[in-house]
């Protein structure tokens, strides 16, 4: 017979699912979920995992409705299940939704897109060069967007690189993402300027697995250093929206102490704000997905013929 608080439990956790925007695509992700990393993982062990993945999921998005699934944050969830286990792992990573990926899980893409610009305002000040040379051959900064959206966990196969710069991320400001990945676009100048315009689209996109973790940090935190958030937004006029995770992180998070519950309530305050979404922000998005298709299209003839 089943405990009635199981019982209510498990109608809570069906109604949740019902509720969410995009159970299918969540089911998808689930299900491709744990490919690199364990690798002595069992089967069993692993469908158990992307079960725990699943309800996991269900769970943070049942208990903040304003936070909205996106393709990648599976990724995310996945590695803290793996550290902590899926009890400690729930209220982990509704801090890290709440609190530093918040930007993330809204309906306007626009948040994200300017993160993005703001990386390349960073690379464009530290390396004119590189920068001339990415926009002449049509390179927007989307190609670092499954970095930021996944924290890196879908680009690299070694877990400890990931568990390494995940360390980074929990103990850093919200923006610390975008200065990792200003620091790996920048350590591989000679690499990327030596690269043929034909390919430099899929080899700026790829990381190499072998690249050396600790000196992307370490360049990290020059750039942290060297470009405050504020002026880095005032120099390139570049803005983000008052209520951004990372405009809110040093009230909201910073201050906080060992054993210090974060403000869930003011979290969701910031989430219902509307986000006046820029429409020329899409279209530039859809004119890159457009290109690259087309660039890869005409790759594929040219390497049949």
């Amino acid at each position: 017979m089943i405990d009635t608080a199981v019982f209510t439990q498990l109608k809570a956790y069906i109604s949740a699912e019902k509720d969410l925007a995009d159970p299918i695509q969540i089911l998808k992700d689930v299900e491709r979920s744990l490919y690199y990393y364990p690798q002595d993982i069992t089967p069993i062990l692993k469908k158990h995992k992307q079960q725990e993945l699943h309800s996991m999921i269900v769970e943070i998005l049942w208990r903040n409705p304003t936070l909205k699934y996106y393709q990648g944050f599976h990724d995310i969830c996945t590695c803290f299940l793996l550290v902590l286990g899926k009890k400690a792992a729930i209220p982990a990573v509704e801090n890290v939704a709440l609190f530093f990926i918040r930007d993330a899980m809204l309906d306007s893409f626009d948040p994200i897109s300017k993160q993005l610009r703001l990386m390349s305002s960073i690379i464009e000040y530290e390396d004119p060069e590189l920068t001339t040379y990415l926009e002449n051959a049509n390179v927007m900064p989307y190609y670092a967007l499954s970095w930021l959206l996944t924290w890196f966990s879908h680009d690299f196969v070694d877990y400890d690189k990931v568990i390494r710069l995940f360390d980074v991320f929990i103990s850093s400001q919200a923006f610390m993402p975008v200065y990792i990945a200003s620091a790996i676009t920048l350590l591989r100048r000679n690499e990327l300027l030596k690269a043929q315009p034909d390919v430099i689209h899929s080899l700026i996109t790829n990381i190499p697995q072998d690249i050396d973790i600790d000196r992307i940090i370490q360049k990290a935190s020059e750039l942290e250093a060297s470009y405050n958030l504020l002026q880095l937004q005032k120099r390139s006029g570049i803005w983000l929206h008052e209520q951004s995770v990372i405009n809110t992180w040093h009230n909201d998070w910073n201050h906080l102490h060992w054993g210090d519950v974060p403000d869930h309530v003011k979290a969701d305050q910031h989430l219902r704000e509307k986000i006046n979404k820029e429409d020329w922000e899409d279209e530039m998005l859809d004119e890159w997905i457009k290109r690259r298709r087309k660039s890869i299209i005409e790759q594929e003839e040219f390497n049949f013929t």
